[in-house]
């Protein structure tokens, strides 16, 4: 008798906690701030069942909230969050983040999921004492100075692969994030890992078709939302766990491989000598990632602004060629383009590489903006795709490209940079002390690259591309289709044997 009324008991508390569970996803806990907005827990799940982007459904959802309130209640990752995007919310979130907004990446948000799995714990995600070790290795690396001949050897084979990729096509355009892909690639390995993943030279090179492959799994809407799915035996979840594993593998024995040396000098800053297996897998994966995708993203977006702006790429052309031949490119002199500059800087305010991110988990009770009051334990976040777009602090025209609000001398440029990047309201490279360590080389890789290309060639938009946004992660121009034309009397067009049309 006792144990009939024992199992009926723990079925019936079964019960209750299934009928309560749709209600943890639909509505926010009841601690969580009520003077901000809620976006509808059904706004995350659109893009499984429409073809809506996320340019729309931040325009349709998220724009309005944001720019009256500054932050709102959001679901996502199978959890509610505060998404901050008002620049002096966020400047609070960079200058508190050791003792109010730690990181809390996924290897601790959702430790079982598959994008954790890829993602691990790493310079981005860490905090403490991990960070601090991360940072010690990773950061003089990154932040020495680069040989120009790699990127400007890489840009002229790129540009020749455009028009192979053009003539081959059959629709006179080139479809551009995957050979933008191989080339920051290329990029990267050779600038950075001082390997060679042979990514221009073969378009099936194994890191590029693994990554290719792990990217369509790990941004899958459904998967982003709810990663506690992976939990269940599902076998195409097995299968992704078994590609990333894989791709992380090949990673690293390729950069290994192409150091033959041996350190064993535990002082030095060595990116192998002072992690553990682990700690370098996992970092090496997240210097893959951000050292080719955000240059990728970058180069796509302003590729594609440009693209559409015509007056603009007519204009930085002019200044480019003022600085001297393509194949004896002068960094310092790019440096004091000042046009070039802004037109980098815009695009990264529009289309910011990472455009959201959700990983920190608050220490204590915290008065947000000394107005929202966020309880212990919440995962707080920022997008620097709306903050970028925020009126207050870029005015009306907040949503239009226009490169000229930087200033028209370099240094009216610099400065205006350090001021809106100390207000937090251009958050593309992050801020405060965790502000992203590659941008040195993003800069510079994006001002080589740029100035090379604009020097051989000219561009538009194919006209038969359809105008939408990525539906999930890095928020970019999804499948976009440009057509490139060669300009009279440059190095392509002098070179003899190549048949670019």
């Amino acid at each position: 008798m006792l144990l009939t009324i024992f199992l009926i008991g723990i079925l019936l508390t079964l019960f209750l906690c299934f009928l309560a569970l749709p209600y943890a996803f639909l509505i926010p806990p009841r601690d969580f701030p009520k003077n901000i907005p809620t976006i509808p827990f059904y706004v995350s799940l659109l893009s499984l069942f429409t073809d809506v982007d996320q340019a729309d459904l931040y325009g349709k959802y998220l724009a309005g909230p944001l720019q009256q309130y500054g932050a709102v209640k959001i679901f996502f990752g199978a959890r509610w969050n505060i998404l901050v995007t008002r620049p002096a919310f966020v400047a609070e979130v960079f200058k508190c983040e050791d003792s109010l907004y730690p990181k809390s990446g996924n290897q601790k948000k959702i430790p079982y999921s598959v994008l954790a799995e890829y993602t691990g714990d790493n310079i981005i995600s860490a905090h403490g004492e991990n960070w601090r070790l991360y940072q010690s290795v990773l950061k003089p690396g990154l932040q020495r100075e680069f040989e120009v001949e790699p990127i400007l050897k890489n840009a002229h084979t790129l540009i020749r692969l455009l028009f192979e990729e053009q003539k081959l096509s059959g629709n006179g355009s080139v479809l551009l994030p995957q050979l933008l892909q191989r080339y920051t690639l290329a990029n990267l390995s050779e600038s950075l890992l001082g390997a060679d993943f042979q990514t221009l030279q073969n378009p099936n090179a194994p890191l590029h078709t693994l990554q290719l492959a792990v990217k369509r799994e790990i941004f899958k809407p459904f998967f982003l939302n709810f990663p506690f799915l992976d939990l269940l035996p599902v076998k195409s979840r097995d299968r992704a766990r078994k590609l990333v594993v894989k791709f992380a593998d090949e990673l690293c024995a390729t950069v290994l491989r192409g150091h033959r040396h041996q350190h064993d000098d535990p002082s030095t800053d060595r990116l192998g000598c002072r992690m553990i297996a682990g700690q370098f897998r996992d970092n090496m994966v997240s210097v893959f990632l951000a050292g080719h995708e955000n240059p990728q993203l970058l180069l796509t977006s302003m590729i594609f602004l440009l693209g559409e702006n015509q007056d603009a790429q007519a204009r930085l052309r002019q200044e480019i060629m003022s600085v001297g031949p393509s194949d004896q490119l002068d960094y310092t002199a790019l440096q004091n383009v000042p046009y070039q500059t802004s037109v980098i800087y815009e695009t990264l305010r529009l289309f910011p590489p990472i455009s959201q991110l959700l990983n920190r988990k608050t220490t204590q009770d915290v008065m947000l903006g000394g107005k929202i009051p966020v309880p212990a334990g919440t995962y707080l976040g920022y997008n620097a795709y709306a903050t970028g777009r925020d009126h207050g602090a870029w005015g009306a025209n907040a949503n239009d490209f226009k490169p000229e609000r930087w200033g028209s001398t370099v240094e009216e440029i610099n400065a205006n940079y350090r001021r809106v990047n100390s207000r937090a309201s251009f958050i593309a490279f992050h801020g405060g002390r965790r502000a992203c360590l590659g941008q040195k080389f993003a800069m510079f890789e994006a001002r080589l690259s740029m100035a090379t290309v604009l020097r051989e060639v000219k561009w538009w938009i194919d006209p038969a591309w359809v105008r939408k946004m990525t539906l999930a992660g890095p928020l970019y121009p999804r499948m976009l289709r440009v057509r490139f034309e060669r300009l009279q009397g440059t190095r392509l067009d002098e070179k003899q044997g190549f048949d670019l049309l």
